[in-house]
């Protein structure tokens, strides 16, 4: 059985043209190139007055935020961010107060694209207390969206206008004062060329209204000066019933005398509501300042070799303390330690050795047993706190046996036994005997020698007679 064949009109074949032609166009240029990935917010931090800042935020103070981006959608190319501030909470004075920190500036990778941008000088107006922000870039192809980051800032404290409506009659309202408590410094001791930090806790009281505009005056004497040259810390808006810590650097003048040297500090601020002064607010810290000890053994002249049991006139010695620092240092003693070791005057005590002051002790070293022997000069003394010091000063001295020693000194019964008497002449005798057979020898040669002479002269007379 033959099928009949079916035929379509050539208009619909025309329309089936006309639609696939027409889906074709609506598809995206770069379709299938579209960045994938996403934009975060790896962290944030917040700054006030040039430094971190993780206390409270209230209306009308000035911060800094710096977010660190990764960007996991751009992974090549030469971005350039830009970010437009997108939230109430917030003013800023222009865009030029949003700048991406350089260094380290924009880095792309294979992991993304990493940078951080910087909000400078915006001015919290106070609800509500989140931050939100529009980020787009130039310089990539293909482009990706804009993208909007939101974060939440426990910091921000929102404001809470007054009630319109006058309130109900009752006490007026209570201002809000100023505590100052619990100040620091150091250990509690500071050394004349030291640089310490002063901490205060100033607490506002509980008040109806904040404190605006609250600052910190650091008044000490001329001894202690600011190591960072600034005298008064500004604060900013205090609420009730809060505490914020402030801190300056003093520098103790290295030529300070050791002493009790009083640092001023006052509070100020101007009640929000009323206008006026807030009270209270005053302290004075007294530093306790003190010379650093440099109290030492300057010098120690001690014998090397010594003879066991004997004064080998090698043992006189000397030792040299001096005291560089200014304090006064008490009941200075000296003594020499070491097994076998003394003195002829044992421990020495020389009393206060004050500032740029130097003592000298001498004395004789003796030791009693020979060897090697290992000793300690013991310096011991009070410093200006009235503290036990000890300073030390190790030496070495070789001790040889004595060369002569009588075998029976320390023993009474001992005889001492005769040395046998030599027979004969005594030795002078034999002297004068050489030398008169000296002296007669020589004559005899004299002699000799005279007749020897006369001879010869003799026979050349006979010669002479004969010619």
């Amino acid at each position: 059985m033959k099928m009949k064949r079916m035929r379509f009109p050539v208009w619909i074949a025309a329309i089936a043209l006309l639609l696939a032609l027409a889906l074709q166009t609506a598809q995206p240029v770069n379709a299938g190139t579209t960045p994938t990935g996403s934009l975060e917010v790896v962290s944030y931090t917040v700054l006030k007055n040039g430094a971190p800042f993780t206390g409270s935020i209230y209306i009308g103070d000035v911060v800094t935020i710096q977010v660190s981006i990764l960007d996991t959608r751009i992974t090549s190319g030469s971005p350039v961010p830009s970010a437009t501030l997108n939230t109430a909470s917030f003013t800023i004075p222009g865009q030029g107060n949003i700048t991406v920190l350089n260094p380290p500036g924009v880095s792309v990778g294979t992991g993304g694209c990493t940078y951080t941008l910087q909000f400078a000088g915006m001015t919290y107006t106070g609800t509500p207390n989140a931050f939100a922000c529009n980020i787009s870039y130039t310089g990539i192809s293909p482009p990706v969206p804009m993208e909007n980051i939101s974060i939440v800032l426990n910091q921000l404290v929102q404001y809470v206008p007054p009630d319109p409506q006058p309130p109900a009659p009752g006490p007026d309202p209570r201002p809000t004062d100023f505590v100052l408590k619990d100040a620091r410094f150091g250990t509690g001791i500071v050394y004349a060329g030291e640089t310490f930090v002063l901490s205060v806790v100033i607490l506002a009281t509980n008040g109806t209204y904040p404190v605006e505009n609250v600052s910190v005056t650091f008044n000490p004497p001329e001894q202690l000066t600011f190591a960072d040259g600034s005298s008064v810390v500004y604060v900013g808006t205090m609420r009730p019933n809060t505490s914020t810590t402030v801190s300056v650097a003093l520098l103790a003048s290295a030529n300070i005398q050791e002493g009790s040297y009083p640092v001023s500090i006052s509070v100020s601020g101007i009640n929000q509501q009323t206008g006026q002064q807030a009270g209270g607010g005053q302290m004075t810290v007294s530093i306790p300042v003190l010379q650093p000890e440099r109290f030492e053994i300057f010098n120690a002249a001690l014998p090397t070799d010594l003879t066991a049991g004997v004064d080998d006139g090698l043992g006189f010695s000397t030792v040299t303390l001096v005291n560089k620092g200014r304090g006064t240092v008490g009941n200075v003693t000296i003594d020499i330690v070491g097994d076998g070791l003394r003195t002829d005057v044992g421990i020495q005590y020389l009393g206060n050795v004050a500032g740029g002051e130097q003592k000298t002790a001498d004395f004789i070293l003796y030791a009693d047993v020979p060897g090697l022997i290992d000793g300690y000069v013991v310096v011991s003394y009070e410093n200006v706190r009235g503290e036990q010091k000890t300073l030390e000063r190790p030496f070495t001295v070789n001790v040889s046996e004595a060369w002569f020693e009588d075998p029976g000194f320390d023993d009474p019964g001992f005889v001492q036994p005769e040395v046998p008497v030599a027979t004969g002449p005594p030795a002078w005798v034999w002297i004068i005997i050489i030398a008169a057979c000296a002296v007669v020898a020589a004559t005899l040669l004299v002699r000799r020698h005279k007749k020897k002479k006369a001879a010869a002269e003799a026979a050349l007379d006979e010669i002479d007679d004969d010619d």
